[in-house]
């Protein structure tokens, strides 16, 4: 998700509001983050975890390969970064339980490593 410049329109992640305070954005705006409408972003193929709390991994990681297996997506890259590898440990438990996952590993040093893991949907 992300917030819009009502200025020039462009994109900031909402993350970057988590302490409630305004962006300034490049364009000269004051971007607040409450009362701009979240923006929904395109379904890429990549999630970046970094951007949630580890909470909400349980339930996004399924949805968003679901919305990517029904945009066709079947080649989907999860960023979980590298850290103590809690979160990969997590998102690889949670990919075992997917049915629809044909098979996942960690990515080549092109795409992040052990810091990513590249799923392939049925």
């Amino acid at each position: 998700m992300a917030i819009l410049c009502p200025n020039c329109g462009r994109e900031y992640d909402v993350t970057l509001f988590q302490f409630g305070a305004s962006v300034a954005c490049d364009c000269g705006t004051a971007v607040d983050p409450f009362g701009a409408e979240p923006v929904e972003m395109p379904i890429d193929g990549v999630l970046d975890l970094h951007t949630f709390q580890p909470q909400d991994v349980k339930d996004l990681v399924p949805e968003y390969l679901e919305a990517c297996r029904a945009a066709g997506i079947l080649r989907v890259r999860i960023v979980h970064g590298k850290g103590t590898g809690a979160l990969l440990q997590t998102v690889h438990a949670i990919l075992v339980r997917i049915p629809d996952v044909e098979s996942f590993a960690l990515a080549d040093p092109t795409e992040g490593g052990w810091g990513a893991t590249i799923v392939k949907l049925k």
